[in-house]
């Protein structure tokens, strides 16, 4: 069982998360304001100096697009800047407009959430029973980890997991009366380190035990992947009647908000009426709803396959430019995120600076967003990035890895490592 931290060892751990995030905002790595007064979407500006961005989520480039701030100032012009009130008592019809187009999206039945961690916080404490036992992927999202306090809180035992570690979760269920529901918590796609969630082998595990429940984060896989682009999760696993899976609007999407997606349509109801931040919080603003619906149905059109194919060559071109240059990166997964494990945190705070002199904007990573001792560099591409700004990007990085981390330190045989293109 996941052990309480101690007030001593919390409190350390406070301090360093403090240290290593006061020192990043010092060295102009991470909390700055950008100063575009029109954002282009390749690149940001900074203390007078530009960048090209590799630190954006918005995958298919939609954060700009014409259709989508067309339906956001629409739904303003029609019901202001916000609507007020908790959807417990009243909603403008956005609400319902998007759902349905949602339901659509997953084939499945979705209920709307403020956020993904406040989708967190309203469904798990709901599907989650007295009795249940919760397993969490040792790197999945902090949202989801911050969830599971809560279960904790009501007596409910969760136990963190290796990381994509099929046999070890087999392990545990095989332990597991056959009575007692077991709830796996995993990600689409890790958001640090790139790499896909084992869907087709848990598919498996849902088959076998009867017991297993998965409920699944895919905020970074939805949208850009998947028919319709219901996500990454779901395009290597079918939908299961004991599968959960929960999404974000504020990424790929091009909007803001959460969904929470279910073959059920009572539970839906259930998570809908019973989570709490469902009844108790804030709606989403009527413009994040009208760019919400717009982007809907750009997903539910033929406009999106050739979004898609476009983003998985930029994906496609990564991988192969990575191995022929020579950079050990966590996963060559078919996803739009990757990452460098540097180790320590000074080295990887300078590799990010390196990177800024030399024109490119990446994103710094260390405890606690990863573990400690596993500080590294993150980067992600977008349709903003071409291809010529990608292998720009790319040998920049090596060039500024070597003479940072050091040679004889990163350069390893990927090619037993790595399918590129694909999955592992």
């Amino acid at each position: 069982m996941e052990k309480t931290l101690s007030p001593t060892r919390g409190a350390r751990m406070m301090r360093l998360f403090h240290r290593n995030a006061a020192r990043a905002r010092e060295i102009g790595i991470s909390r700055q304001v950008i100063e575009d007064e029109l954002l282009v979407g390749d690149s940001i500006h900074i203390n007078g100096r530009r960048y090209a961005n590799f630190g954006l989520c918005s995958y298919l480039g939609l954060g700009d697009d014409k259709r989508l701030k067309e339906g956001a100032h629409r739904a303003v012009e029609r019901f202001g800047t916000s609507y007020s009130s908790s959807i417990a008592y009243t909603a403008i019809p956005l609400y319902e407009e998007l759902k349905q187009r949602l339901d659509r999206m997953f084939d499945a039945h979705t209920v709307l959430a403020p956020t993904t961690t406040l989708a967190h916080f309203a469904a798990l404490p709901v599907l989650v029973r007295p009795g249940d036992t919760v397993l969490v992927d040792s790197v999945s999202h902090a949202s989801v980890q911050t969830a599971t306090q809560l279960l904790q809180a009501n007596g409910i035992e969760v136990r963190v997991v290796p990381h994509s570690d099929v046999a070890a979760v087999e392990t545990i269920l095989l332990e597991q009366e056959s009575e007692e529901r077991v709830w796996l918590l995993v990600d689409g796609i890790y958001s640090m380190y790139g790499d896909m969630a084992p869907g087709a082998e848990f598919a498996g595990l849902l088959d076998r035990f009867p017991n297993l429940h998965i409920y699944c984060d895919d905020a970074h896989g939805f949208g850009w992947d998947g028919e319709k682009g219901r996500g990454s999760y779901l395009a290597r696993a079918a939908w299961h009647d004991r599968l959960v899976v929960v999404a974000g609007l504020s990424k790929s999407f091009g909007a803001s908000g959460g969904v929470i997606a279910t073959p059920d349509p009572e539970l839906a109801e259930f998570i809908e009426l019973v989570g709490p931040p469902l009844t108790f919080g804030g709606p989403i603003p009527p413009g994040s709803l009208g760019a919400a619906v717009a982007s809907a149905d750009l997903h539910l059109s033929d406009d999106l396959p050739p979004l898609q194919a476009e983003l998985k060559s930029r994906i496609e071109l990564v991988n192969r430019l990575a191995v022929e240059l020579g950079i050990p990166l966590a996963s060559f997964d078919q996803s739009p995120i990757w990452y460098l494990e540097v180790g320590d945190y000074d080295r990887s705070a300078a590799l990010c600076v390196a990177m800024m002199e030399a024109g490119f904007f990446l994103n710094g990573s260390a405890f606690p967003v990863v573990p400690y001792g596993h500080a590294g560099v993150r980067f992600t591409v977008t349709l903003y990035n071409s291809p010529d700004q990608i292998e720009d990007m790319l040998t920049a990085f090596r060039e500024k890895m070597l003479e940072i981390v050091g040679e004889t330190e990163v350069v390893v045989d990927l090619t037993a490592q790595v399918h590129v293109g694909g999955g592992k």
